[in-house]
């Protein structure tokens, strides 16, 4: 029998309820019921016989000191019949005080990224930055103070496509901010999405689960320059912080989810401690002793950007342009940053350097190599555990030397070549650029870059990604 507490709780219906005679539904809507049994978080939200139950026992307690701790459980990705870009949720779950659930949804755009994420509480309807027939949903389970949360029976939802978005909000070009950055440290600890934090660890926290990625994902990334260095890192948003969780200061003034009174890229604890901005105060009611818009893991901080303190830096949102990147295996061409028992970059010749000459960069720096005739490739393996149809992206840093037909070939497990597909590298740098989309058998495939082009033109092997 479980706590005597547990008696005190009444079971509660958030959201709309879908019976018939109950809700009307939306027109055109379609209606989906998640099951419970097959998303993923962290170890813990346990499946029960009486739900998904959260007890935040061991979780990550930041710098900052959250009185309450929010779990996330992510469901898998589904297809839908028509786009949607408007959803309503209705959440069964049993709720005591200081305990809530809310629902996060997205959809996949055209090319692959996701839209931000969008959150819904009680009954109301969400509109979507984008609209989209694959969707995926996030449950978030808030634990009261003294970490009891809540226990969750169903969560089903209903879309509609209502024909608008924020596509006019967004620019073309990712955007841009300076803002304070901090070490968060706490290695051995658990970010908001799962990942255990290791020593010299690569990823960033911004205030706001809006563009929190998957565990290892790197759906939401951000570019990291310091200018007392002179160095630049790409890095994945990985958790939720500092000080504020419903803070996402780079979207336009009338999408932010709080703080709308300030102006587009000021995060709210910058203002508070700057500018005495809601009394000086954070979401929670704490006086902050920083104005930190972005907190960096140690391997970001120390290695890749050469901070010995927290300071100034220049972050660009790289989602922001409405692009982003989609969820997938990145291999980079420093094998530092890769995991090696899913993916790694191999050399032939000794013509390929590493650079950071050309802005842009994936991760820490890329391979260069002059164009003459002979292959020597720069070769990305990554590894398949079973069979699938798999989309091959590509990223490099683009310059007026480099050659307008640089030759990724494309080669499955079993040896045979898929493609060989030719590319522009004086353009479109910065960003995944997608190779095509292939079928490949389960083992160690590949994607090579050859050095094969003109003479006095240069290719660039930055990183690959397979989604």
């Amino acid at each position: 029998m479980r706590a005597s507490w547990r008696s005190t709780l009444m079971a509660v219906m958030l959201g709309a309820v879908f019976a018939e005679g109950v809700a009307e539904a939306e027109p055109g809507s379609q209606r989906w019921t998640e099951n419970l049994s097959a998303g993923t978080g962290t170890s813990e939200l346990v499946g029960t016989r009486d739900g998904l139950l959260y007890e935040p026992n061991a979780v990550m307690r930041r710098p900052e000191g959250l009185s309450r701790l929010t779990g996330l459980f992510e469901f898998p990705a589904r297809k839908l019949d028509q786009p949607v870009d408007t959803f309503r949720p209705r959440v069964q779950a049993t709720v005591g005080m200081g305990q809530s659930v809310e629902v996060d949804v997205r959809v996949r755009m055209p090319g692959g990224a996701w839209s931000e994420w969008r959150t819904a509480t009680g009954d109301e309807a969400v509109h979507l930055p984008r609209a989209g027939t694959e969707v995926q949903v996030r449950l978030a389970v808030v634990a009261d103070e003294r970490g009891r949360g809540p226990v969750v029976q169903e969560v089903a939802l209903e879309g509609w496509s209502e024909g608008t978005s924020e596509e006019s909000l967004q620019t073309l070009a990712p955007l841009t901010y300076r803002v304070y950055a901090t070490r968060e440290g706490l290695v051995g600890g658990t970010t908001a999405n799962g990942h255990v934090i290791k020593s010299n660890d690569r990823f960033v926290a911004l205030p706001s689960r809006r563009g929190l990625a998957s565990n290892g994902g790197s759906e939401y990334q951000v570019r990291v320059c310091y200018s007392k260095t002179a160095k630049c890192t790409t890095a994945s948003v990985w958790d939720v912080g500092p000080w504020n969780t419903k803070d996402d200061y780079w979207n336009p003034s009338s999408v932010r989810e709080m703080w709308k009174t300030l102006p587009q890229g000021k995060p709210e604890a910058q203002a508070a401690y700057q500018d005495n901005f809601n009394g000086g105060l954070d979401q929670f009611g704490r006086r902050p002793a920083n104005p930190a818009g972005i907190d960096l893991a140690d391997g970001t901080f120390w290695t890749d950007l050469g901070m010995s303190n927290n300071d100034w830096v220049d972050v660009t949102y790289l989602w922001t342009s409405g692009g982003g990147s989609s969820t997938g295996l990145v291999i980079d061409s420093n094998n530092a940053n890769n995991d090696q028992t899913k993916g790694y970059i191999q050399l032939t010749g000794t013509s390929w350097a590493s650079s950071t000459n050309v802005a842009g960069y994936y991760g820490t720096s890329y391979l260069v190599s002059p164009g003459a005739a002979v292959s020597e490739p720069a070769t990305f393996w990554f590894y398949l555990s079973a069979a699938g149809t798999k989309t091959v992206d590509a990223w490099w840093t683009a310059a007026t030397d480099r050659s307008t037909a640089a030759p990724f070939i494309v080669t499955n497990a079993s040896g045979t070549q898929l493609a060989n597909v030719k590319v522009n590298q004086t353009i479109n740098g910065a960003r995944w650029n997608t190779l095509g989309t292939w079928s490949f058998p389960a083992g160690w495939n590949k994607v090579q870059l050859s050095r094969w082009v003109t003479a006095g033109t240069y290719v660039v092997a930055d990183a690959i990604q397979v989604r």
